[in-house]
């Protein structure tokens, strides 16, 4: 049995990067998002950055085999879901907010963080550091 969603008010304030609002039903839902956050100690940039040619961004994602046996049974008494307020501050990076059923839902968010510093490789954390040089093929 299919069900009505009614929601009175919402209150979102960001909705970004394959990122979904449903109100309702939905019989297939997938949302697929990817970044580079790059933080610099100093303000360098050069135009020609961007790469995703990180193993993070192609490397397959393990999915266990659900192994259980799972048996569902739902009675829905009244055929309407009913919200009165939802107050969201933010829904990002392939995220779904519904209210209502979705069948088959597929979300994946792979995001690279870089952090580069403006300390000598000859310090103690030397080894961890990316040194803030000129990339070598300038677009």
């Amino acid at each position: 049995m299919q069900r009505t969603s009614v929601v009175d008010k919402i209150s979102l304030n960001i909705l970004s990067f394959s990122s979904f609002l449903e109100i309702g039903d939905a019989s297939y839902f997938q949302a697929f998002s990817r970044a580079l956050a790059v933080q610099r100690q100093k303000n360098i940039f050069y135009g020609s950055e961007g790469s995703f040619h990180y193993p993070v961004f192609s490397e397959p994602i393990p999915l266990p085999p659900i192994q259980e046996e799972i048996i569902c049974q739902f009675e829905n008494v009244k055929p309407i879901i009913k919200v009165n307020y939802i107050n969201i501050i933010a829904v990002s990076a392939s995220s779904l907010l519904q209210v209502g059923n979705c069948s088959h839902l597929q979300a994946e968010t792979r995001i690279k963080h870089i952090r580069q510093l403006s300390a000598s490789p000859s310090s103690p954390t030397g080894d961890f550091i990316v040194k803030l040089e000129q990339p070598e093929n300038p677009l």
